[in-house]
Formats: structure tokens, C-alpha cells, sequence
């Protein structure tokens, strides 16, 4: 009981984030607040105790009201033609922004065209837009999002105009943001947008990602180091870590370098966008550098509580996020890595009981090349192992390679991160400018050939589900009265898109649903569909392109593992016709082809038949005897389907009993 009670005196807030943990979780999270006071109370610690209990009935407080507003502008924007709002934007987005109407109201996000800034007062008119969900696990997911950042809805601009911009917090964040912009010039001037080395010094270096090209994140995100690109703790510690060796080296004392290190990291962090896992690092170095300052004694798990804590009671919502999740529970991790490293005995060198004065110098280097080592594999393990089950419930991936990444990574961050302030602060310094410049460019291309190594080991990088089996079937809308299809794990995929959504649909839902093209067919004329083609070349290069345009007369017959498939080229400017033969049953494609195409299959016995919808020709159900059909996303027709989801995707298994 003792030392329960000296740990709750050096971590008195850590029962106050479990109850509060509890509380927004509602329900049975309850129970967990409960059990934090009576660990309290057992403890004696009675401040404590109560202290908890009133965070866990704040925070339930808070996120109870937040779900009553946003459950009430829900049911006031479904009835609604237009609704009307007047807040301030909070944060912009690729097409649209997140806008906060205020301490009583709500957040939104605003999808169209918004010609609004960060900070910026605004009112406008939108209509209600109907919430989707993912359309296959691991696929961004709208709602999920939305949830982890507190917004209530999504809704449509309509029309709207500026108020002004008055000094807040996030008027300050937008001259940051500003700030970045102009600073990012420095590390990519116009006409080198497409060097990826600027591209990794812009993300690590500003945290600006919006420059970086798929190409460039893919293969990061296959390393498993993407958290670089994230503004997080660790551009957090790297840039006070090198601001506090570049002011010693100029000799500053330690009482002046603390004040600035909160000045000069909080404008960074101002600047960078203010994150989640950056205020996480910053509120625990400003908590840390008090400390020092006031020479008081700092305990890492109190000011861990604390940030936590303070970031939870202001946004609940908060708890749901991944960002959050991953920021607060990899530091623990990290730390508990390395107390477990301080306290492993040494794997190779001298004797931990030989004291260091009686040590050569060739031990001593040795002794400290092995802790370096050993730290570097226990830390790195322990924050992977911690990582991998909430990538797995958010992004619905695992990296097998990222804890070998990190670790060979973890001396070129500092140097890429060091060039590349400097290059920022020298830039217009003749020699000197241009010499930091390419060592920052340099040190930027090594970092990407490291993760690029790693990443294309086999199986970096790998989607939660199994593979699909040989005769599955996988219809998917895209959007804009878009689709594809795969006919079969390791067959034939009919359609990709343009580049953009191959990219941010296509190839997701493929690897998320575990297929594996092996050929390709582009129907259309338009060399803007095709673009899709290069994007799944990277991720399968083995897989062959079709273009229905330069299709034989007689066709193209072919197998793979999925079957055999059959290519009937239709007549000018119209779509081919797909047979698929495989053990359980033939399938027919259709597509957009007209009625004219089935002449030629007439008779054909089918299992099922893919409809699709000519636009002077149109096939119906009833045109083709089979036992089931589907019907394309962008199809449109009041003749019945079957097993069409109404979120436009369909995932179907040939051996499934109807």
C-alpha cells in the first residue's frame, strides 16, 4: 500500500485521465471512473480521488452536450432545405474546410469550393449532404473520421461570404500557416515541385504534405515510416533537440535557452498546423522546461496525464482519434522501452560488473556502441508492437517492416531535420546558403532510399484480410457514375479510372479486399481513363494492360489462376463483352454494351450476368436468362438487381449460396 501511494503521489494525475478516459466513453466507461476513485481513495490520496471525479463528470458533461447539439443539427439539417450558419473556420481541407460555429454549437465540415481561409469569420448557406461509411474495411472512412475530430456533420456549400478575421487562436494559426508557406519556398522554389527530395525536407522539416506526390508517400507509407510526414513528437523533439546543441554551441546558458526553446518551439508548432501529437510534445517539454526553471523535480507519467488530460477536457472527441491514440501510447511505449533497455543486461562486450575506470577504451566505446544498439531494437520493438493493433483497427493495414525501418532511420532524421533548418535560415547567404541547401537534399534522398529499401521487401506491407479467394468478385463505384470491376483474385480488372482515382480508390479498395489483378482492360477512348494503368503498374508491375480499342476482331482469350476469360470486341465506340469460366459457373460482363452484343451469345448458359447501361441500347434483366444479376453502380434502371449494395460496391464469393 506504501508504494501504491507513493506512486499515486508522484502521478497524481494519472487516475484523473483514467476517470476521464471512463467518462467519455460512456455506458460501462463509467465503471472505469469508478474504479479510479476507489484506487484514489485506497491510496488515501482524497485530492486525488476527488479531482477525478470531478474531470470524469466534466468530461461526461462536455461530451454529453456536444452529442445532444450535433444529434439536434442533424435533425434540423435533414428537414431543412438550406441551413444557415455563421462561425469560424478552423481548418482547411482539399475541397471544402471544417468550420466551428461556436462554444454552444457545432462543428461541420463544408464540402464544394470554399473561398475561405483558416481564422476567417464567416456565414453561409449549405444543404444537408447524407453520411457514408467506408465502402470496404480499410478504406478511408468518412464517418470514423469525423467521429475522431468532433464534427457533427458534413453538409454542402452553397453560397456565403467573409465577416472578417479577428484575433484568436486561430488567426494566429493561419499567419503560421502563411509563415510556411514562405518558408517552404525556400526548400522548394518554383520548378522543383517534382524533386521528391524537397518534397521529404518540406513534410519532415514544415510539416507540409500537400506538395508530396503519391509516389513519394507510398513509398514511406510502405517503409512504414509515414508518421514523418505527420507533424508529431518527433519533429517536436528533433527541432528542440537541435536549437538546444546549436545555442550551447554558441554558449548561451541554460536559464536563457529554456524560455527561448518555449517561444521558438511553440511558434513552430503554431506554425506547423498545431496537431494533436505536437501539442502532445509540446504541452510535456513546456511542463518539463518549468520544471527545470523552477527547479522543481519533473515524473514523465504526470506530465504525460497531464497533456492528456488537458487535450481530452477540451475536445473529447479526441479519444476516438488515431493520431491521438498512436501520439500518447507510442511515447508510452517508448518509455517503457527504454526502462526495459536500462535495466537488460548487456547482449555482447564487457561484464556490466566491471566498473568503467578499469575498462580499456576499446570497451568503454564498445559498451556504448552496444547500448546504442540495444536501445535502438528494444525501444523501436516496443513501440511497433504497441502501433500494430491500432493501425490494424483504423487503417486495417500491419508493416512488418517498420520496426526495421525505424531503427535504420533513426540517425539520418536528425541530419535531414538539422540541413534542412539550416538551409531555411541560410538561404540567402551566398556559398553557405547553397552548400546547407544541397546537404539538405542530399541527407533528404538517402532517407528515401532507406525507406524505399525496406519498403519493397516482400510483404511490408499487407491489409488485414486474407487474400480473396480465386473466384470472388468485387464491383466498386468511384464516383461521377464510375465503376470497376474484378472478376476474379489474380484475373481480370475492367476499368481503373484516371490517375487520381486509381489512386484514392481504386487501388485501395483492391488491396483492402485482398485481389491481385493480373490483367487489365480499359474500355474507354479517353486517354484521361486509362491514366489509372501507371498507378497499378507500380503496386503489380507484372500486370498486363488491355485497350478495348486495339482488341483483335476475333477477340482475346486468355487464363489465369482466377479462369479462363474470353474478350469480344464490340462495334465502333462501343464496349466489349467479358465471359469468365471458371469451376463454379460462367459469369457474362456486359458493361454499357448495347443490345446489339448479344447476338453473338445467344444461348449462352450463365450463372450471372453484370449489366451496365447503354445509352440508346440499354439490356435489361430480362434480355439474359441467368440465376443472378448485378447491376453497375452507375447504372440506372428501375428493372430489379440483386445483392447491389446501396453504398455502390458489391463483394460477392462465386461458391455462396443464395
Amino acid at each position: 500500500m506504501k508504494r501504491w501511494r507513493r506512486f499515486i503521489q508522484g502521478a497524481p494525475l494519472f487516475l484523473p485521465l483514467v476517470a476521464v478516459v471512463g467518462a467519455i466513453g460512456g455506458g460501462g466507461g463509467w465503471a472505469i471512473s469508478a474504479v479510479a476513485f476507489l484506487l484514489a481513495a485506497a491510496g488515501r490520496a482524497w485530492r486525488v480521488g476527488l479531482c477525478a471525479l470531478l474531470c470524469a463528470m466534466a468530461a461526461g458533461l462536455h461530451t454529453r452536450m456536444r452529442d445532444e447539439r450535433a444529434d439536434a443539427f442533424r435533425a434540423l439539417a435533414e428537414t431543412e432545405e438550406l441551413v444557415q450558419l455563421r462561425g469560424t473556420v478552423e481548418r482547411e481541407l482539399q475541397r471544402g474546410c471544417v468550420l466551428n460555429t461556436g462554444w454552444n454549437g457545432v462543428r461541420v465540415v463544408l464540402r464544394g469550393r470554399v473561398p475561405f481561409r483558416t481564422g476567417d469569420l464567416v456565414r453561409v448557406r449549405a444543404t444537408w449532404r447524407e453520411p457514408s461509411p467506408a465502402s470496404l474495411p480499410g478504406v478511408f472512412d468518412a464517418s470514423a473520421w469525423m467521429q475522431g475530430q468532433g464534427i457533427a456533420a458534413s453538409v454542402d456549400f452553397v453560397e456565403g461570404r467573409k465577416l472578417g478575421k479577428p484575433l484568436s487562436l486561430r488567426t494566429l494559426q493561419s499567419w503560421g500557416l502563411y509563415v510556411r508557406e514562405r518558408l517552404a519556398r525556400r526548400l522548394m522554389p518554383p520548378g522543383t515541385e517534382s524533386d521528391s527530395s524537397r518534397q521529404v525536407l518540406c513534410a519532415l522539416v514544415l510539416g507540409d504534405k500537400g506538395s508530396a506526390e503519391f509516389e513519394t508517400m507510398e513509398g514511406f507509407r510502405n517503409g512504414g515510416c509515414l508518421h514523418a510526414f505527420a507533424v508529431s513528437g518527433l519533429h517536436v523533439g528533433l527541432v528542440s533537440g537541435i536549437l538546444w546543441c546549436l545555442l550551447r554551441m554558441l554558449r548561451v546558458r541554460p536559464v536563457v535557452i529554456w524560455p527561448l526553446l518555449l517561444v521558438c518551439v511553440g511558434s513552430y508548432v503554431l506554425m506547423t498546423g498545431c496537431a494533436v501529437p505536437a501539442l502532445r510534445a509540446y504541452l510535456m517539454l513546456a511542463v518539463l522546461l518549468a520544471g527545470y526553471m523552477l527547479q522543481r523535480r519533473v515524473n514523465l507519467l504526470n506530465t504525460w496525464s497531464f497533456a492528456a488530460l488537458l487535450i481530452l477536457m477540451v475536445e473529447p472527441s479526441q479519444l476516438y482519434n488515431a493520431g491521438f491514440l498512436l501520439s500518447f501510447g507510442v511515447y508510452a511505449a517508448l518509455c517503457i522501452g527504454l526502462r526495459l533497455c536500462l535495466a537488460d543486461s548487456p547482449w555482447s562486450g564487457p561484464d556490466s560488473y566491471i566498473p568503467p575506470s578499469l575498462r580499456t577504451l576499446w570497451e568503454i566505446r564498445w559498451s556504448r556502441a552496444e547500448l546504442a544498439v540495444r536501445g535502438a531494437v528494444i525501444v523501436s520493438l516496443s513501440a511497433w508492437l504497441f502501433s500494430v493493433p491500432i493501425t490494424l483497427c483504423f487503417f486495417h493495414t500491419a508493416n512488418s517492416s517498420s520496426f526495421l525501418t525505424n531503427i535504420a532511420i533513426t540517425p539520418v532524421l536528425p541530419v535531414v531535420m538539422l540541413f534542412g533548418l539550416l538551409s531555411i535560415c541560410l538561404a540567402g547567404v551566398p556559398l553557405l546558403g547553397e552548400a546547407t541547401a544541397w546537404l539538405a537534399q542530399k541527407s533528404a534522398a538517402i532517407l528515401l532510399a532507406v525507406v524505399a529499401w525496406f519498403g519493397d521487401l516482400p510483404y511490408a506491407y499487407l491489409p488485414a484480410s486474407p487474400p480473396a479467394s480465386e473466384h470472388s468478385l468485387l464491383v466498386q463505384g468511384t464516383g461521377f457514375g464510375n465503376s470497376f470491376t474484378m472478376l476474379g483474385n489474380h484475373g481480370l480488372l475492367i476499368n481503373c479510372g484516371n490517375m487520381t482515382t486509381a489512386e484514392i480508390k481504386t487501388l485501395p479498395a483492391l488491396f483492402h479486399s485482398g485481389f491481385t489483378p493480373a490483367v487489365l482492360l480499359v474500355t474507354s477512348s479517353r486517354a484521361s481513363d486509362g491514366g489509372g494503368a501507371a498507378v497499378l503498374k507500380r503496386m503489380w508491375p507484372e500486370i498486363e494492360v488491355l485497350q478495348a480499342g486495339m482488341l483483335p476482331p476475333e477477340g482475346r482469350c486468355f487464363e489465369t489462376q482466377a479462369g479462363r476469360f474470353l474478350i469480344y470486341p464490340g462495334a465502333a465506340g462501343t464496349a466489349p463483352v467479358v465471359i469468365w469460366e471458371n469451376p463454379t459457373g460462367r459469369v457474362l460482363y456486359l458493361g454499357d454494351a448495347p443490345y446489339s452484343a448479344l447476338a453473338g451469345i445467344a444461348g449462352l448458359p450463365v450463372s450471372r450476368v453484370i449489366l451496365g447501361a447503354h445509352p440508346r441500347q440499354p439490356i435489361g434483366v430480362g434480355d439474359v436468362v441467368a440465376s443472378e444479376y448485378i447491376l453497375l453502380p452507375r447504372a440506372r434502371s428501375d428493372e430489379p438487381c440483386l445483392r447491389v449494395s446501396e453504398h455502390g460496391y458489391l463483394l460477392l464469393r462465386l461458391s455462396e449460396q443464395k
